[in-house]
């Protein structure tokens, strides 16, 4: 009995990072909100490791699982998203519905910013398309939702980096901001193959997981935490290489 729980507790503090990401993005604490779902993400491998370890895999681990990506790797970064929106400029609007009298309804809220969430929409879907996958495939069908959140929540670091400055007007722009959703959404969703980090035996299953261990190497000790959002688009090109001609 106790070794069932062993997963869960992982999943549940996967879940708990989450919404502690959730809440550092709402708050603009951009950096916090990255930590935190780094180490969701941490919590997330070592849920399905354990539980193939302990031999003990169930449905409702695997739902429990999901449920707790949707919040780390979903609400988290379009949470992010919607504030770099409204950061941008886009206009907030003021409403008030009156449905009985004496008693309004009355906020505000920025309607471009709501694509933001879109990539919450899009994690969605893809980790409900991964639940249904019955035997294990060798690759990824699309990108991860685990990656696409690091991608997403790696975006503030380059805004604020010393020498990636230059490049917050063509970044912090509603027209790039919304472009990156939809990509986000995309990959996420499309069939695209995207390699694993596991080995599956032979030198050439370690080629391009090498490759993509040195150029984040190269790109870290040039821009720290910051390169982090090119990492993750570097192995979109190192899959699309990989699975194009057949290597």
């Amino acid at each position: 009995m106790l070794k069932k729980a062993v997963p869960h507790l992982f999943t549940s503090m996967n879940l708990l990072c989450g919404c502690l990401a959730t809440f550092f993005a709402f708050s603009h604490q951009f950096n916090a909100a990255l930590m935190f779902v780094f180490f969701g993400v941490f919590f997330d491998f070592f849920d399905g490791f354990f539980a193939r370890l302990l031999g003990v895999e169930s449905a409702l681990g695997v739902q429990l699982d999901s449920l707790a990506d949707l919040i780390t790797s979903g609400l988290a970064p379009g949470v992010l998203m919607y504030q770099l929106f409204v950061i941008s400029g886009v206009k907030s609007v003021d409403y008030t519905f009156t449905l009985i009298p004496d008693f309004a309804f009355v906020f505000s809220i920025a309607p471009m910013a709501i694509l933001g969430y879109s990539i919450t929409v899009g994690a969605a879907f893809r980790l409900a398309k991964f639940n249904l996958i019955t035997d294990p495939l060798p690759y990824f069908k699309g990108l991860p939702a685990p990656a696409n959140a690091l991608m997403i929540m790696g975006l503030p670091l380059i805004f604020r980096h010393p020498y990636l400055l230059n490049l917050n007007d063509y970044l912090i722009n509603p027209v790039s901001l919304t472009v990156c959703c939809f990509i986000s959404v995309f990959l996420m969703n499309t069939h695209w193959k995207m390699f694993t980090l596991k080995f599956t035996g032979g030198m050439k299953s370690l080629l391009f997981p090498v490759l993509l261990l040195m150029a984040a190497t190269g790109l870290f000790l040039l821009f720290g935490l910051a390169s982090l959002s090119g990492i993750i688009i570097i192995y979109i090109l190192l899959s699309s290489i990989k699975y194009m001609f057949k290597i």
